[in-house]
């Protein structure tokens, strides 16, 4: 695996300083593409330090759940819907062979959500759809909810689900069209968009999977999961989505000259940093989070973006809150539906 590349000389103070650096709205364009991109695993460091933390945070995990779930409670978005388990028998588009069921039962999900959407905004055609046709700050929990429900419900729920989850998606981005502070026109529609919010929405699943997960995909893994999730890219419109790991960065390479930090993105990762909304309890819980989506974000997307590599520490906090949180979450309802789905049926 090739070095990653240096960060860049001069960037902010790290993920939660009062004086972090702002982001400059400048389209630099920074972006150098690491051939052999693999995202990597924890530093042995990251695993001891892991291991302590994870026992203290099954430890702790009875006595912190009233005031977390109380904090992380008041986020959750009112109309969070129950989780519709389908016909019985039906597998679905994957199945409980496959990489993708077991990629998305890890916590380590949550932060490639975060980390999806920060690589996403350096598209300043997709990120301009997100601003002018959402309102991203005051409804973030709610686009969130909605990213998390069609996440977890192309690969776990049944067949029928899928597909309709994937007409909405299509449908809703119909009047997403505009144009962008550069001037250039954007339509949510679009292939070559749609294409670029797929690979970046799994690379950042991939890469948080290889970092936090307690069981990382392996090398030969990652081209799986790829060509198992590349039905639901050719379903929400994307042409020809890649099927392998070296096609996925062929794709993140196919963007590059398009990559920049626009206005909406500097705002948008300035929001990330420090989102005014996460109660004072929950405030640790995100900041673990938000250094994990940092970490996952490939070294020069970070450059582009000047957010240093976080320490060892953070990462070690990153790996303790996800263990907690899954203690304290037990496993995703879309897979506890799922697998009740495909229970074989009992003659009464």
């Amino acid at each position: 695996m090739a070095s990653s590349p240096a960060e860049a000389p001069g960037a902010s103070t790290r993920p939660g300083s009062a004086r972090a650096r702002p982001i400059q709205p400048a389209a630099a364009r920074v972006w150098e593409r690491p051939p052999d991109w693999i995202p990597p695993r924890a530093s042995v460091a990251e695993l001891s330090g892991g291991i302590a933390g994870s026992v203290f945070a099954a430890v702790a995990a009875p006595l912190v759940a009233r005031p977390v779930l109380g904090a992380l409670g008041a986020l959750r978005p009112p109309d969070a819907r129950p989780v519709d388990a389908g016909e019985a028998g039906d597998p679905g588009w994957f199945g409980p062979d496959s990489v993708a069921w077991r990629v998305h039962a890890d916590p380590s999900l949550l932060v490639a959500g975060v980390a999806a959407f920060t690589l996403q905004a350096l598209h300043p055609l997709a990120m301009a759809g997100v601003a002018e046709h959402s309102a991203f700050s005051d409804d973030f929990l709610g686009r969130t909810q909605r990213t998390a429900e069609f996440v977890q419900g192309v690969v776990y729920g049944s067949s029928s689900r899928a597909e309709r989850l994937c007409r909405l998606v299509r449908r809703s981005h119909g009047p997403v069209v505009g144009v962008a502070p550069d001037g250039r026109p954007y339509d949510a529609s679009d292939p070559d968009l749609l294409d670029w919010v797929h690979v970046a929405e799994y690379a950042a699943i991939a890469a948080a999977n290889r970092r936090f997960a307690l069981r990382p995909m392996t090398r030969a893994e990652l081209d799986t999961y790829v060509a198992e999730v590349a039905v639901v890219g050719e379903r929400t419109g994307v042409l020809d989505p890649p099927r392998s790991w070296s096609g996925l960065l062929d794709s993140l390479e196919h963007h590059r000259p398009q990559l920049a930090v626009g206005e909406y993105a500097a705002l948008g990762v300035a929001f990330l940093d420090d989102p005014p909304l996460v109660p004072g309890p929950a405030r640790p819980v995100w900041r673990a989070l938000w250094a994990g989506a940092i970490a996952s974000l490939p070294p020069v997307a970070r450059r582009l973006l000047r957010l240093p590599m976080p320490a060892t520490a953070e990462l070690v906090a990153c790996r303790a809150t996800l263990r907690m949180l899954g203690t304290l979450a037990g496993e995703p309802v879309d897979l506890v539906a799922a697998r009740r789905r495909l229970e074989p049926v009992v003659a009464p």
